[in-house]
C-alpha cells in the first residue's frame, strides 16, 4: 500500500550508476523529483477530500469498550520499539564509518563519505527537524485523542493548521519517516540488487509505519503523506550529495 511500484523503480534507478562519483545519479534524482512532487500533491488531495479514509481506518482498530486495544499487544510494542531503536543504530554506525574513512582508505569503496553524509543528513532533516517542524505547524490531534475515540479533540484533515494538539501532534508520523529512511540505504547496495532490497525493506518499513495506525497513534494519512514528504526530501538531498560527491570524499579520505 505504501511502497508503490513506481517508488521502488525510481529509488532503484537513482542508485543505478557504476561509480560512487557520478553526475548520472544527480540527473536521475532531478528527473524523478517532478513525479515525487505530483504524487505528494495527489495523496494530500485525496486524504483532504475524503477524510473518512482516515477515520474508517482508525475505527477498524478501535472499539468502544477497549479503545485501541490492539496496540497493547506485547509483540506489536516490541516491534514498535525496534523501529525506534534502528535510527540511532544506523546514525551511530554511519558516523563511525565516516570517521573511519580517514584512517582506512579501503572503506571508501564500500561506504563512501558522501553516501554516509547523505544518510546522516536525511535522518537529521527528515525524521528529525522536518517532521517536528510540520508537527508544530499543523497541530493535528492523534486518533486516540479524538471525541469519536474516547478523547475530547476534534478531527482535522491533513495539512489543516489547527490548535487541537499543542505538542507532539499526529501529522506527520515521525516513526513512519524514520522507517522510510531505511530505504535510503539503497545507495550502498549494488544496482543489480537495489530492487530486491527496496522490495524487502519496503515491506518491513511499511509494517513499522502501519503499526502506528494500529496503536491509534497516527492516522493513515500521517503515514502515507509522511512517506511521500520523505521521498521528495531524499531526492533533493541526493541531488546535492551526488553532485558534490568527489569533493566530500576528498575531505574525508586521505591517501
Amino acid at each position: 500500500m505504501f511502497l508503490t511500484e513506481e517508488l521502488v523503480m525510481q529509488l532503484a534507478n537513482v542508485n543505478n550508476f557504476e561509480k560512487p562519483v557520478s553526475h548520472g545519479a544527480e540527473e536521475k534524482a532531478r528527473d524523478f523529483l517532478p513525479a515525487a512532487l505530483i504524487l505528494l500533491g495527489f495523496v494530500s488531495i485525496v486524504f483532504a477530500a475524503v477524510p473518512e479514509l482516515d477515520l474508517m481506518t482508525s475505527r477498524f482498530f478501535w472499539d468502544e469498550q477497549n479503545g485501541f486495544d490492539t496496540g497493547k499487544n506485547p509483540l506489536l510494542i516490541a516491534f514498535r520499539d525496534i523501529n525506534r531503536l534502528l535510527p540511532w543504530i544506523l546514525i551511530g554506525t554511519a558516523t563511525a564509518l565516516l570517521i573511519a574513512n580517514g584512517f582506512m582508505g579501503h572503506l571508501r569503496r564500500l561506504a563512501p563519505p558522501h553516501k554516509l553524509l547523505f544518510v546522516i543528513t536525511f535522518f537529521a532533516i527528515g525524521p528529525g527537524l522536518g517532521v517536528e517542524a510540520i508537527k508544530a505547524l499543523v497541530g493535528r490531534a492523534r486518533p486516540r485523542a479524538l471525541e469519536g475515540f474516547g478523547g475530547n479533540a476534534v478531527f482535522t484533515p491533513p495539512w489543516e493548521i489547527s490548535d487541537q494538539c499543542l505538542r507532539n501532534s499526529s501529522f506527520i508520523s515521525g516513526e513512519a519517516a524514520s522507517a522510510f529512511a531505511l530505504l535510503t540505504l539503497v545507495v550502498f547496495v549494488a544496482p543489480r540488487y537495489a530492487k530486491i532490497y527496496l522490495a524487502a525493506i519496503g515491506v518491513l518499513a511499511a509494517a513499522f509505519s502501519f503499526n502506528r495506525v494500529v496503536f491509534g497513534a497516527h492516522f493513515l494519512s500521517d503515514v502515507v503523506i509522511g512517506w511521500h514528504v520523505m521521498w521528495v526530501l531524499a531526492l533533493l538531498l541526493w541531488r546535492v550529495f551526488s553532485r558534490s560527491a568527489s569533493q566530500i570524499d576528498a575531505v574525508f579520505c586521505r591517501k
